[in-house]
């Protein structure tokens, strides 16, 4: 094939874009100002331009929004909070066309594997406004939805930390409300704004317990780090809390999915690990092949029970997990803090007190790999229930 001088010169200008395009991949970060202390994070440009592009458009105001007339779209906005994680992004209404009418981009190999990597979350494959930035590597955040564009510093790491804890132990309460005030894109090797003033805090308001309190049998779980306490709602939940108290005494048969055998007066629970910890969020046991996705079979399925008014409204919840309404068999989980998005899809069994919640603060804050899972485990040595 033969050049001509216009095909190299076409080249050369491809040649000069993506040079160009690689030698600003360290040229900018994102400097959130938040009414908790500001998050610095380095933007990964060369890796997700297009990602890039649409953070940096929203938060300079040059990309059109609802309402926007040019304004910056982050700044004024509320934050929320995860385990392990802080979100901004939300107008509520507000529609950003140009971030609907972008693909995501692909995430490729980028795992969520370090604390303080900041990702656009998408929806059906398009862009959102959306972003969330984590404070621990956790793979239950990877996603086709989720584009991984910049990484923020180890301070900033501490700042989102303060702010998930704050905002998840209020369940997301408007009281709480912790705002991004501002953000800025700093070019390399341009100075870095002063920070702003952060906001005074407005004490979280308590909302009023409401509900019935259990008046069953207590379970004691004795772990390696200490007893769990809870008081059973058996009027409430008799199927669930039957079921429980049968699998704990070894009363009720089980199928082994290691080995398919059934197996008749082993008590479960005994001997069995805490599988996910997530600060902020839950403690979780009960599978038997450490699966916390409760998918797994040990031969039989119960139906959810919802009594009105006993909702996650309080810390120290003991409920039934799942793999969707209506599966229940085994696994279970420890609430740390009032969590009302659980209500209705969870059954909930018992009621720990003061002393069982602090400790399971301390086993959901145990050192973690990205699976959550304890790097040192956490085992339940027997589970004794008692009048």
């Amino acid at each position: 094939m033969r050049y001509t001088f216009s095909m190299r010169l076409q080249i050369l200008t491809a040649v000069a874009f993506v040079t160009t395009l690689s030698s600003s991949a360290m040229a900018q970060s994102a400097v959130l100002d938040t009414s908790m202390g500001r998050i610095n994070c380095h933007l990964f440009a060369d890796q997700k331009p297009a990602t890039t592009a649409m953070f940096v458009g929203l938060a300079k105001g040059t990309i059109a929004w609802d309402g926007g007339s040019g304004k910056p779209f982050y700044d004024g906005t509320v934050l929320r909070g995860s385990s392990g994680a802080i979100s901004g992004g939300l107008r509520p209404g507000v529609v950003v066309k140009a971030a609907g009418d972008t693909p995501l981009e692909d995430p490729g190999d980028r795992k969520f594997d370090a604390p303080g990597l900041l990702a656009m979350v998408g929806e059906k494959g398009k862009m959102t406004p959306r972003f969330t930035i984590l404070d621990h590597a956790n793979a239950e955040s990877d996603s086709p939805n989720r584009s991984i564009f910049g990484l923020c510093d180890a301070a900033s790491v501490k700042v989102v930390e303060e702010i998930s804890h704050r905002l998840t132990s209020a369940d997301n309460d408007p009281s709480a409300a912790v705002k991004l005030l501002r953000v800025s894109i700093v070019d390399d090797g341009s100075s870095v704004p002063p920070p702003l003033a952060p906001a005074p805090l407005p004490p979280v308001v308590q909302a009023k317990l409401q509900g019935p309190e259990p008046t069953g049998r207590v379970a004691v779980f004795h772990t390696s780090m200490g007893n769990l306490t809870c008081r059973m709602f058996e009027k409430e939940s008799p199927i669930a809390v039957q079921t429980f108290m049968s699998l704990a005494d070894g009363a009720k048969d089980w199928t082994n999915p290691k080995t398919h055998s059934v197996e008749h007066g082993v008590r479960f629970y005994d001997g069995m690990i805490f599988d996910r910890v997530l600060p902020d969020f839950v403690i979780q046991t009960g599978d038997i092949t450490n699966d916390p996705s409760g998918a797994t079979d040990i031969g039989f399925r119960f139906r959810n029970e919802d009594t009105p008014g006993l909702t996650y409204d309080r810390p120290g919840r003991l409920a039934f997990g799942n793999n969707g309404k209506d599966t229940n068999n085994s696994e279970l989980f420890f609430s740390e803090h009032p969590m009302h998005r659980l209500d209705g899809g969870f059954t909930i069994i018992g009621q720990c007190d003061e002393a069982s919640i602090k400790r399971i603060e301390a086993i959901a804050r145990v050192p973690r790999d990205e699976h959550n899972r304890p790097l040192t485990p956490v085992v339940i040595r027997s589970v004794m229930i008692r009048k």
